[in-house]
């Protein structure tokens, strides 16, 4: 696996974007529902998740979803 690609710095063990190549901090975390054909948007999830990507505010406002998908944003929701 190449640095930098799985959102993690190497040298300093601190999170970044998941995008390649793009060293900001990452503001939240995306999953992929693929039975129901949604991009899930949430808060910043304490850990890093290897089936999730977390990402910085310029990647997740331009996030567009695949053909036929939604997206759900879900930041500051809280779980009962």
């Amino acid at each position: 696996m190449l640095a930098g690609s799985h959102g993690c710095d190497q040298d300093t063990g601190m999170r970044t974007c998941s995008r390649m190549r793009f060293e900001q901090e990452p503001v939240a975390t995306v999953a992929l529902r693929y039975q129901a054909w949604e991009v899930v948007v949430g808060d910043l999830a304490p850990d890093r998740d290897p089936s999730s990507l977390d990402l910085c505010r310029a990647h997740v406002d331009g996030l567009t979803p695949p053909r036929g998908w939604s997206v759900r944003d879900e930041r500051g929701a809280r779980v009962p």
